[in-house]
């Protein structure tokens, strides 16, 4: 096995079994060719347009990749995983893909107009997020910003799921157990999960400016009717309500699993 590079695992984890699987979401879209409903919002988040240049690092099938590509955009992709290599260059092939490390990104300074890592920053330790934040930030244009998605929120995952999953082991028995499938998966590749305000705060330690920063909670708590994990959930009025519930205002913060971060790069 690879040699592990500091701050992550070694790329010999992320094999095509990894990827060719829902332990990256959005597999079952991918075999039709097309987007699922999380990755399509990422795409709409990243708003590529004709002759930008975007980068998405952590390209995983590369799925994000052929999306952006057409849509007239350049696309270019960075991961660290032969196997993400070699299964993106037959999902994007339009795409212009690399092999390397997110926290030493083989770009020069201000390469990109957007620059985005989705479900990256839980696989490095904490000060790899840092860096990978402070790399995102060094290639990025100004005027253009940079997106990232992790998942999940520690809170959730350490105070609401202790308390949520005996009830839902009686009410929905599939789903609890997909949940804590989808959980072990993550305690096999995660090394750092994020709150909302440590994701916030490893933006600053990484030198992203206050001004243009914005770290949020995904309100959609059921990523909308069809994602594979709560679709038989999603279809119970009384949970949907609890969910609509649970997206207001502190509450949120506890019971989102999807946290974002965006930051421009003023043109001054």
């Amino acid at each position: 096995m690879t040699a592990r590079p500091p701050h992550t695992l070694s790329p010999d984890v992320y094999d095509d079994a990894y990827y060719l699987s829902e332990a990256i979401e959005g597999y079952a879209a991918h075999r039709r060719g097309e987007l699922s409903p999380l990755r399509a919002k990422h795409l709409a988040l990243t708003a590529p347009v004709p002759g930008l240049a975007v980068l998405d690092i952590g390209f995983a099938r590369g799925d994000l990749l052929r999306a952006v590509a057409e849509t007239g955009a350049r696309a270019f992709g960075l991961d660290y995983s032969p196997a993400a290599c070699r299964i993106a260059r037959r999902t994007a092939p339009a795409a212009a893909l690399a092999r390397g490390d997110a926290m030493r990104l083989p770009f020069a300074d201000g390469s990109f107009d957007r620059v985005f890592a989705g479900d990256i920053l839980e696989h490095q330790d904490r000060e790899g997020g840092v860096l990978l934040l402070r790399e995102m930030w060094r290639v990025l244009r100004p005027g253009g910003f940079l997106l990232a998605h992790t998942t999940p929120n520690r809170h959730f995952r350490s105070l609401v799921w202790p308390l949520a999953r005996p009830l839902l082991r009686r009410m929905a028995p599939d789903t609890a157990r997909d949940v804590d499938g989808q959980f072990a998966v993550m305690d096999r590749v995660h090394l750092h999960e994020y709150t909302p305000g440590g994701l916030r705060r490893a933006a600053l330690d990484a030198g992203l400016p206050r001004a243009g920063l914005r770290v949020w909670v995904d309100p959609d708590l059921l990523r909308g009717d069809d994602y594979r994990v709560t679709r038989a959930l999603a279809s119970r009025p009384l949970v949907r309500l609890a969910a609509a519930v649970c997206a207001r205002g502190p509450l949120l913060a506890l019971f989102g699993n999807d946290l974002y971060l965006r930051c421009e790069k003023s043109l001054g």
